[in-house]
Parts: C-alpha cells; sequence; structure tokens
C-alpha cells in the first residue's frame, strides 16, 4: 500500500524534550508561531467560514470547495493520479470520483472503497477493481487472485474486511473492525491463515493491527517536531505489542494510504497509521476531525486552544494563548479512530503545543502500551504539568482530565 517505505529500526524518546524545547509560545491567534509541531494552536482556521481551513489551520476541503489547489488550473499531460492531465483553463479532474484521488487510464479508482469508483462491469473488492466472482464461488478462492476469499460476488481478504471477519457474512458491529486475535478465539488458524476476530474501536485494541505507518509531515513541516514523536510511538508499538506488528513511515504526500491531497485515508484495515501531532500539519487528522470521524477535533482561536468532543461539541479541555508556559504545561489527547467508509485505522496523540505531544508519546509508551488491556476508551484527555522544572514528562506529573467512546 505505501510508496517511497523506509523500514524503522527501534526508536527511543531520546531528543524528545529537546524538541519539545524547541516550541515558542505565540501571541498571535491567527497563525501558528512555533515549531509546535502537536498542535496548530495558534494557527488561523475558521470553523463557520466555510472555507477551505479546517481546525487547527489544517487545509480540508469544505463543501463547495475544489480542494487544495482545486481541481483546476494549469498543466499538461498525463499522471497515475490524473491520466488525462489538468490542462490549460482549468478542466475537471477526471478522478475526482475517487476516494484516493487517483485512477488508472480507464478511470478505475486505485485504493477503492466502493463499486461506484469501478467502471462498468467492474466491483471494488480489497482496494482493487476487477471482475465479480460468482455466487457459486462464495466462500472460496476459486475466482479471486491473491488468495482472496469470494463474499457477496465481491474478492475481499477475510483476514481485514470487517464485513466478512474470518468467513463470508461474518460481519462486525458498528465500532469494532477485524483484526488479529490469539488462535482459539476467532476465525483462521489453519494453512497459515491468520485466526482475526472483531474488536472494538479502543486503544486495548492497537495491537491487533498487523502493519503500522507512521505518517511523516515533512513537506508541511520543516522542524523535526512532529516526527520524533510519531518514530517514537511507532518504536513504542513494535516493541510492546504481540504479535509484532511490521513497522514503516511514509511522507504524507507520497504514501498510497492517503488522499494526496485531502489527507482521506483509503487505507486497508490491517495498516495503522500513526499520527503524531495535530490538524494544522498532519492531513489525515485535519480530514479525520473536519468529518467527525475523529472523537475529538482541536478548535483554535485567538484566546487559546481547545479539545472538543465532535459528537456534541462541548469542550474537554482548554488553554489560553497569553499567560501560560507552554514548555511547561499542556493538555494532549491519544485517541484511536476507524473511517467506517475505507475500514483505515488511525492512532493520534496530540497536544496542543509540541510539548504535549512529547508529553502524549511518553504517556503512550510508558503507561498505556505495558497495561494496553485496561485501556477500553477510544480516547483519552490528559493534563501535564511541569513539576520539577525539566521541561520534560514524568509520570507523577500528568493527569487524566477525561476518557470516552
Amino acid at each position: 500500500m505505501v510508496r517511497k517505505l523506509r523500514t524503522i529500526g527501534a526508536v527511543a524518546l531520546v531528543g524528545l524534550a529537546a524538541v519539545a524545547a524547541c516550541s515558542r509560545k505565540s501571541g498571535d491567534g491567527n497563525k501558528n508561531d512555533s515549531d509546535d509541531a502537536g498542535a496548530g494552536g495558534a494557527s488561523a482556521g475558521n470553523s463557520n467560514a466555510g472555507g477551505n481551513v479546517a481546525q487547527g489551520g489544517s487545509f480540508v476541503p469544505r463543501a463547495g470547495s475544489s480542494g487544495k489547489g482545486g481541481n483546476s488550473g494549469s498543466g499538461s499531460g498525463g499522471t497515475e493520479a490524473n491520466p488525462a492531465g489538468n490542462g490549460q483553463g482549468g478542466a475537471a479532474d477526471p478522478c475526482a470520483h475517487c476516494a484516493s484521488g487517483m485512477c488508472d487510464a480507464d478511470l478505475n479508482c486505485k485504493n477503492c472503497i466502493g463499486d461506484d469508483e469501478c467502471t462498468s462491469g467492474l466491483v471494488c473488492g480489497n482496494g482493487v477493481c476487477s471482475a465479480a466472482c460468482t455466487a457459486a464461488q462464495e466462500g472460496q478462492t476459486m475466482g479471486c487472485d491473491n488468495g482472496l476469499t469470494c463474499c457477496s460476488q465481491h474478492c475481499t481478504d477475510v483476514a481485514i474486511d470487517s464485513a466478512h471477519c474470518g468467513a463470508c457474512g461474518a460481519a462486525c458491529d458498528d465500532g469494532q473492525f477485524c483484526g488479529l486475535t490469539a488462535c482459539g478465539a476467532g476465525a483462521g488458524g489453519a494453512s497459515g491463515v491468520p485466526c482475526v476476530a472483531c474488536h472494538p474501536t479502543t486503544l486495548a485494541s492497537i495491537c491487533s493491527v498487523g502493519q503500522v505507518i507512521v505518517i511523516l509531515d515533512t513537506t508541511k513541516n520543516d522542524s523535526d517536531g512532529n516526527r520524533v514523536p510519531g518514530r517514537a510511538i511507532g518504536a513504542a508499538i513494535k516493541a510492546q505489542c504481540a504479535p509484532t506488528p511490521t513497522l514503516t513511515e511514509a511522507e504524507q504526500d507520497s504514501v498510497e494510504a492517503l488522499n494526496l491531497t485531502t489527507g482521506r485515508p483509503v487505507s486497508a484495515g490491517n495498516e495503522l497509521l500513526v499520527v503524531a501531532g495535530g490538524p494544522f500539519y498532519q492531513n489525515l487528522e485535519g480530514y479525520m476531525e473536519e468529518q467527525h470521524i475523529a472523537p475529538l477535533y482541536l478548535k483554535a482561536m485567538a484566546s487559546g486552544t481547545q479539545f472538543r468532543k465532535n459528537s456534541d461539541d462541548s469542550v474537554v479541555a482548554s488553554l489560553p494563548i497569553d499567560g501560560v508556559d507552554h514548555d511547561s504545561h499542556d493538555f494532549f489527547l491519544i485517541q484511536f479512530m476507524r473511517d467506517a467508509a475505507s475500514g483505515s485505522l488511525a492512532l493520534n496523540a496530540q497536544g496542543f503545543w509540541l510539548s504535549g505531544t512529547v508529553a502524549a508519546t511518553y504517556q503512550m509508551t510508558n503507561a498505556v502500551l505495558p497495561d494496553l488491556a485496561s485501556f477500553n476508551k477510544a480516547w483519552y484527555v490528559y493534563e501535564w504539568s511541569d513539576a520539577d522544572a525539566d521541561k520534560a514528562p514524568d509520570a507523577n506529573e500528568i493527569v487524566l482530565v477525561d476518557s470516552g467512546l
């Protein structure tokens, strides 16, 4: 699913405190005036304006917008994502119907998520537009390539398909996903088939995902702010989860798991997309918050920043811009979410400021993962206050504010 991947070795938390110390307080609520990779907390973002800006200033197309750079503009020649080329004068993007933003010369969408992204006579199965299998082949691999199973005349991977988890018709409930489990506790186990079961979309289930991809934001953020925490979280998941997941990383503008313009996820359900930082730099997080997929979202205002529930817009935590040493005091969230349309899974850790993102990484590594089974909620919000003036988080400095599903 991913281009330009680099295998990640073990990453310690060394350097996180130094990175946090680089964040600067901002007195301007209309822009991000810090190296803060976690917030966009002082960045522009008017959620009522109807423009192309999401909370924290991240770009997410809104109703009536043409998207980042639009679907028009100058250009000539075709590309894999746009085989016809945009042309001069604003020709329509032939791949605009694709969730991934990419299609082939026949206009079949790459990493499709539905039959309407395929041309007539083809159906979408396991992210690929292909001929339908037959009702007579139901439950068999006959009629499908790459060991996929025919379910409801679609070739699918029953190890990750939440509509057919382990077997055709074995659908997971809302709020669940199909993931790995110990053999004997779910379907599979024979002939190398992985054992799978439906899991709740809570932090306790993140080790049920076989692949971890750390999404980097280099093109939008020239500091190491988000990359150090992101890599540290990815390395901690690899080190502490059993079975050990495959760990890779990719830039957000070069990964097939995302729409390169909007950040919309189109990855398979066996990939956990790890995103450190908020929507200002991270396109995926911006999309998940704007589309109300993320349980919580970041709201940035001239006076301060807030974490709010997407369900009812109530405030969970807030912090003013002025009068606070943001290198020593911050709030942060850790949330696990699933995009029902694509089946994509994402883990996000972000603070209002970079110091909070660093504290979220500390909490994820030293508190959440070692006691994962007890974290049976989808999101957690914490307050960090530096008690020993070392500008680095410690266990006794982090207090739970709230949690929920």
